[in-house]
């Protein structure tokens, strides 16, 4: 069941960044960072957290939110779930989650961005079985030897 992120489920969705072993203490800290705007903050509108709640485990959760200074166009900040629930379609029901949320507010167009390096394969994979496409790619982005690739799907075209 998807559900919004509630004060409970900080330590697993910090523990999930953690499991999949492909983020930096800083990208963690940025999660986490995250995470407390959408629970400190119920005014702000730039994240919304939701969570796939498995029998009251937390096993993936999503950060997305409008992109400022577009029209229809929002970023998938966050999309992960817990190793232990790989090949259980968590993380697509979290997408398609996304793309209903993204539809529902009048949005077309749904960013994600990833790194090239090799432990994102899985990730990148991931986005092109959802039908997300490469939309760029900017070289040594995040540091030499390491690229920024980003992802975009329209969401006002599917059903």
């Amino acid at each position: 069941m998807t559900r919004v992120v509630e004060q409970r489920d900080r330590s697993e969705i910090i523990q999930i960044v953690r499991a999949t072993g492909n983020f930096s203490e800083e990208e963690i800290a940025i999660a986490a960072e995250l995470i407390d705007i959408y629970l400190n903050q119920p005014e702000q509108r730039d994240y919304y957290a939701f969570v796939e709640d498995e029998d009251g485990a937390v096993a993936g959760f999503l950060i997305v939110g409008p992109t400022p200074a577009t029209t229809g166009t929002f970023d998938m900040y966050w999309i992960a779930s817990h190793p232990d629930f790989y090949g259980k379609g968590i993380s697509q029901t979290l997408d398609r989650f996304a793309e209903r949320f993204v539809k529902e507010r009048g949005g077309y167009l749904l960013i994600a961005e990833t790194s090239s390096q090799p432990s994102y394969e899985r990730t990148r994979a991931f986005y092109k079985k959802q039908g997300y496409a490469v939309v760029s790619q900017i070289t040594d982005y995040y540091k030499p030897g390491d690229d920024l690739v980003v992802f975009g799907k329209r969401v006002d075209t599917l059903s």
